[in-house]
């Protein structure tokens, strides 16, 4: 084989080999609609599954195997995604922190336009609403009582693995109450729930106090309620 012949041909080999490692992205002006099931995950190893649904700018699907390259801004995700039927998906899966993480697409959008982003929430980002119950609301001679938090969010379903912290405040300075939690983090149950327990050592006979129990979420939402002494 003459020189010029494997010249051409190694020449050939090289163009083949960068055609194949090229992507195939969507084509210029294709739009991407993301969603991600479900929008909420608990922190460490909560798994999301993010959908993009890539069409042409005639408004058909992208060809199968139409890379889409996934960024979020919290936790992580697989970097590419392959499409079929204009449909790539992948896993993101969150990471020790607690926040907002924003889920990035993009392939074959138009310089200058905005790429389409998905939010998922993470750990404690949900709670919008925390109730909190005592029982018994006086405490007599049992001296102490337990206390439930219930955090809920925005449609009122409950959230699990949520941190949550007890705090008592009191309008006489002197504080005889005490929770068995010491103030540390709890984390609330399947039913979006977490108990302390509240003790008291003011005596008997010197007339009824009251404390207020406040429960907090680590992204600030909390509730309170009033328990009275005798």
């Amino acid at each position: 084989m003459s020189r010029l012949r494997l010249l051409a041909t190694g020449l050939a080999l090289v163009v083949l080999a960068s055609c194949e490692a090229a992507p195939l992205t969507a084509p210029d002006g294709s739009s991407i609609f993301l969603q991600a099931n479900p929008t909420f995950v608990i922190a460490n190893g909560g798994v999301s599954v993010v959908t993009a649904v890539v069409t042409e700018p005639a408004g058909t699907f992208v060809p199968d195997g139409t890379e889409v390259f996934f960024f979020t801004t919290l936790g992580s995700i697989e970097q590419t995604g392959k499409t079929v039927n204009g449909i790539a998906r992948v896993n993101f899966v969150s990471d020790a922190r607690s926040g907002k993480a924003t889920v990035t697409a993009i392939s074959g959008q138009k310089p200058g336009t905005a790429n389409p982003t998905v939010d998922i929430s993470v750990g404690s980002a949900l709670p919008t609403r925390v109730q909190v119950t005592a029982d018994p609301p006086v405490i007599t001679s049992s001296r102490s009582c337990r206390l439930v938090a219930t955090v809920f969010d925005e449609f009122g379903n409950p959230v699990q693995n949520v941190p949550v912290s007890f705090a008592i405040t009191a309008a006489d300075p002197l504080l005889e109450e005490t929770l068995d939690s010491g103030g540390a983090l709890l984390y609330t149950n399947s039913n979006g729930q977490v108990s302390d327990t509240l003790r008291t050592k003011a005596p008997f006979g010197l007339g009824q106090k009251s404390v207020t129990v406040t429960a907090t979420t680590a992204n600030g939402k909390s509730g309170t309620v009033t328990v009275f002494i005798d």
